[in-house]
């Protein structure tokens, strides 16, 4: 069985790899009138994937074009239109990662580049009154990671294990998620629909 991982990589992913595979059929086709015959029929299983647009001038070209891409620029056929200016496609190249790798991903590079500013306060009382802060912003980070319930001890564990050493901290300690805010009771009036004429 082949895995994905041993084939060769995709020009356009967007085709899916049976349409790369036609495209390198037409590559090995010798003779012209049937390559450029099959080329047409391409195209059309190629425009039935956005069937609301195949029939667009300015689409089919398009078409053309990602055909030739396709093809890495040896394909030859009678192209409807004039052959874009296209560059090759390097599929091998990695974006490079400059955010670094972070253990945790949930909580953000921020987070923790916050604990490891933190973790150098040398006041104690308010060093804790910072970690109850970074703790409170952690579970908000989890539960919008992970819609689902979680327990404060695993919070409290991330977060000595993100500052690499041991806090003093109580674990007992739940973590509020949101703050209560007091809201004002608001006086609403009674619309009356009377109205009221003056007298003469």
């Amino acid at each position: 069985m082949k895995y994905n991982t041993k084939l060769k990589p995709l020009i356009i992913p967007e085709y899916g790899r049976h349409i790369h595979s036609m495209v390198d059929s037409l590559l090995e086709m010798k003779d012209d009138k049937k390559r450029n015959e099959q080329a047409k029929v391409l195209i059309n299983i190629m425009g039935n994937l956005n069937s609301h647009l195949r029939d667009v001038e300015e689409y089919k070209h398009k078409l053309w074009d990602h055909l030739l891409i396709m093809s890495k620029n040896q394909l030859q056929i009678d192209f409807p239109h004039s052959k874009s200016k296209t560059k090759e496609i390097e599929t091998e190249v990695r974006i490079k990662n400059t955010q670094g790798s972070v253990k945790h991903k949930h909580y953000g590079k921020l987070i923790v580049m916050l604990i490891k500013e933190s973790v150098q306060i040398k006041d104690l009382d308010l060093r804790n009154k910072v970690f109850y802060q970074i703790a409170q912003q952690m579970k908000r980070s989890f539960l919008n990671w992970n819609q689902t319930n979680v327990q404060d001890i695993q919070i409290w564990e991330d977060l000595e294990q993100l500052a690499g050493c041991t806090l003093n901290l109580d674990r007992t300690t739940v973590i509020p998620v949101f703050q209560i805010h007091t809201s004002r009771k608001k006086n609403y009036h009674k619309k009356t629909n009377r109205k009221y004429y003056s007298k003469k």
